[in-house]
């Protein structure tokens, strides 16, 4: 008795083992990781991209707008609120901006932190400084 079920055992996972039912799927699943990280990774690349794009484009407006002393802009904080609605981020505030006024004229910074879905957590920072226009 106890050799018949040794018998059926051996041959029941030589069966098992010959059984390729499924295989397509096993694949898959070994192949999904690695697929899912590449175009969460491609997503997330660009998402920082057009973050550090919006970030450029706010300082360079804001530095334009303080320069040009704009009703919008006529103090450093007022300028940098206005970088920082023009940004349109959230998170990124008026805190987030430096407004100085620099030897090239009106000097604004920035920096926000960047936390994606695959990258770690970027600080991506931009600056731009705009000439004062002349007295005379």
């Amino acid at each position: 008795m106890v050799a018949v079920l040794c018998d059926a055992g051996v041959s029941g996972l030589k069966d098992l083992v010959r059984d390729c039912r499924g295989a397509a799927a096993v694949e898959f699943l070994v192949i999904l990781g690695p697929l899912l990280l590449l175009l969460l990774g491609t997503f997330d690349i660009g998402l920082a991209m057009l973050t550090k794009t919006r970030i450029n484009f706010a300082v360079e407006a804001a530095a334009r707008c303080g320069a040009i002393s704009a009703s919008m802009c006529p103090s450093p904080p007022q300028t940098a609120a206005y970088g920082a609605s023009i940004a349109g981020l959230r998170g990124l505030d008026a805190s987030g901006f430096s407004v100085t006024t620099a030897a090239c004229g009106i000097n604004v910074r920035a920096s926000y932190p960047y936390s994606g879905i695959v990258l770690p957590a970027l600080i991506l920072s931009a600056g731009a400084c705009y000439p004062l226009p002349d007295a005379t």
